[in-house]
């Protein structure tokens, strides 16, 4: 492959754009224990959000948002064998609405943990709906609105696309918990099935040729340069996968000083819906040696897997503490995943040149961190933390060179008498 990018292409070099974000929140919680066995949670939250999203010369949009959020949940245990948890909330949105989050939550025992070699093991269930308010530029890049704004209306109602709106989720995952040797050792195994959707995805700016079929090509063609020019990708709540899975853990505690971690787990996501490969053609390269291979440019293609999520992922951990210190060991593992370069239309000639095959364009990794803490006094002490001692450069996304080894260090002052 091979290609030259553009930036800045309109206009004087450099080009200043502005993306502004700014929000007020406020939040109550009031508690309330009615039994040792039973406690009531119930909170508010108002958000009000302002944005604003200026490019000179071609865009020049701003909003405002405010939002409630209302929250009300019960938990107890019937003779600390059988927890619960139901609750939920009601979100009233000012850009799509009333909406519902409702979540249970339940654990059994059914041993018990106490002495032995295999004694203590519980069983957990939850379920739980979500909704996900989008970004400020999702909404000032809706498709929708562009449609409308072009004479667009017919084409929005034939392909189903809406005004942006929130994105959706329902998880279920259940598992066990599994004490060994006298609670040295804790076990855990859960399965989860996830479904996401009304995602927003972005589709490119040339879609609007089969999209406005109704403006001569040349008029089309000036609205994608204008789009093009502002950085403009359009979004619509289109696509939806599947995420299911198992996750594994251990606990092992190594008399009073040390305690170890672990765990494992496997993702398999699958896209159901995408804009760009249900209701559109995928893009292509051609001028690399894989000219026959779609490729998802701003989204992931149907039966593909969704972005930056690597299929196996795992972690280890270990603390040391000691009377005056304490010592802690980090690693972070990632396999494979798939991803974009997002720069379709983007070589200099307005090609595809320089796009790459989804399909694990993002590096695995093995991210380790070490840290520490030694205390002076009662309330002076001195820590040190480095990160990616192994200088690994793929942890963020292609393009995206991570920091390699760093550290910091400095020290730690409590104020107020010890306790004893």
């Amino acid at each position: 492959m091979s290609g030259q990018a553009i930036l800045n292409y309109a206009g004087t070099y450099p080009v200043t754009s502005e993306l502004v974000s700014n929000r007020d929140n406020l939040y109550a919680q009031a508690d309330y224990q009615f039994t040792p066995h039973l406690l009531a949670v119930a909170g508010f939250r108002f958000e009000d959000e302002r944005g604003k999203d200026y490019y000179p010369g071609y865009v020049n949009d701003t909003l405002e948002r405010a939002n409630y959020d209302f929250m009300l949940q019960i938990a107890g245990d019937f003779r600390n064998r059988l927890f619960y948890s139901l609750g939920g909330g009601i979100e009233k949105n000012q850009l799509y609405g009333t909406e519902g989050t409702p979540r249970v939550g339940v654990s059994y025992y059914l041993v018990r943990p106490g002495a032995g070699s295999f004694h203590g093991t519980k069983l957990n269930f939850n379920f739980a709906k979500g909704v996900k308010e989008p970004t400020l530029t999702d909404q000032f890049d809706s498709l929708y609105q562009v449609l409308n704004t072009y004479g667009g209306a017919g084409a929005a109602a034939q392909f189903g696309i809406r005004p942006i709106g929130a994105e959706r989720s329902r998880s279920y995952d259940g598992g066990v918990e599994q004490s060994l040797f006298s609670e040295r050792v804790l076990v855990r195994a859960t399965y989860f099935h996830n479904e996401f959707g009304d995602q927003i995805e972005s589709v490119p700016a040339t879609a609007l040729y089969e999209l406005l079929p109704q403006l001569p090509p040349n008029e089309v063609e000036q609205i994608i340069a204008v789009l093009n020019t502002a950085f403009v990708s359009p979004t619509l709540n289109s696509q939806a996968f599947r995420a299911q899975g198992f996750e594994t853990e251990v606990q092992y505690g190594i008399g009073k000083d040390l305690f170890l971690r672990g765990g494992y787990t496997y993702l398999d996501a699958v896209v159901q819906r995408s804009f760009s490969s249900d209701a559109l053609q995928p893009t292509y390269n051609t001028a690399s040696s894989f000219a026959d291979l779609p490729i998802g440019v701003y989204s992931p293609l149907r039966g593909a897997r969704p972005f930056r999520r690597p299929p196996h992922t795992g972690f280890v951990s270990a603390t040391y503490t000691g009377k005056h210190f304490t010592l802690i060991g980090d690693g972070a593992f990632a396999s494979r995943s798939d991803d974009s370069t997002f720069l379709g239309y983007s070589d200099a000639s307005f090609g595809n040149s320089l796009l790459l095959p989804n399909r694990n364009l993002d590096s695995g990794y093995a991210k380790l961190d070490f840290g520490g803490v030694y205390q002076v006094t009662h309330w002076v002490g001195v820590y040190a933390q480095l990160d990616n001692i192994l200088s690994s450069q793929h942890i963020g996304p292609i393009g995206y060179p991570s920091l390699p080894l760093n550290f910091r260090t400095g020290l730690r002052f409590a104020l107020g008498k010890a306790k004893k």
